[in-house]
């Protein structure tokens, strides 16, 4: 009887824990956390059922913190929970984090290195006219983002504000980059040589030539660059398809849209 009751209790208490692992946190501005299940997501508000309960409620988005889903995602719905996470620094104002572009090659992704090798590039131009911003380095970016999970896959399940308050920084840059083949031309160059010989009081002339050619390959290179703010604000959003055919266009084009954006102090 007593193995029963044993039993009995590690099951309601492995059903209690599947229930709790599947539970929304609601923090309201004041302070109050709210355990339960976010049913509809609305615009200006939303519908949640408590706990335990079936009674939905509705609760005004102004009145939220954030929401902590049962996934693990965050949301942050208003200015008082954009305070950076307090195992990071608290001084987050005027820190710039730049993630790692996607980089599309012939309309198929390209591989992990090249994303950051534009992130990196990316860097070196902003940070070369940073003046009162400060830059994060790649690195130190990459590292955070590791350790909350975060990659190419399911960055999309993110805000960017929820990224900026990963990164402890108060605007992220983000872009894409896209090159694909397009025609190619064909160069053509060649020598000749004449020689003249004296022969019986003849003269003999001789030509000799040769000829080669070289085939080049254009390329199609458009990038987009974004800026986000802490708030989730999309401060700058501008495309760009480069004038030169070569390969590694992407760099002026890169160093183009950085001078436009609000970042760059000229």
């Amino acid at each position: 009887m007593s193995i029963k009751k044993h039993f009995l209790a590690l099951f309601f208490l492995f059903i209690g824990f599947l229930a709790y692992s599947q539970t929304d946190t609601v923090t309201m501005t004041d302070g109050r956390e709210l355990r339960g299940k976010v049913v509809k997501y609305n615009p200006n508000d939303l519908q949640f059922i408590h706990q335990n309960e079936t009674l939905e409620y509705t609760l005004n988005k102004k009145d939220i913190s954030k929401i902590t889903f049962s996934s693990g995602r965050i949301e942050y719905l208003n200015s008082t929970a954009t305070t950076p996470n307090t195992s990071q620094s608290k001084d987050y104002q005027n820190k710039v984090a730049i993630l790692p572009f996607s980089y599309v090659r012939d309309q198929e992704k390209s591989n992990e290195t090249m994303t950051k090798k534009i992130q990196q590039e990316t860097y070196t131009i902003f940070n070369s006219k940073k003046q009162n911003l400060k830059f994060q380095d790649p690195t130190e970016t990459n590292a955070l983002l590791y350790k909350a999970g975060i990659n190419e896959s399911n960055l999309q399940g993110y805000t960017m504000g929820e990224i900026a308050h990963i990164l402890n920084v108060e605007y992220v840059i983000s872009g894409m980059v896209s090159i694909e083949k397009t025609n190619t031309y064909t160069s053509n160059y060649g020598s000749s040589n004449t020689n003249v010989s004296q022969k019986n009081n003849g003269a003999k002339v001789n030509s000799t030539g040769s000829s080669s050619s070289t085939t080049y390959q254009n390329y199609n290179t458009s990038i987009t660059m974004n800026i986000f703010s802490v708030n989730g604000d999309n401060l700058f959003t501008q495309n760009h398809n480069s004038f030169w055919p070569y390969e590694d266009a992407y760099k002026t084009t890169l160093d183009y849209l950085a001078k436009r954006t609000p970042l760059y102090k000229k």
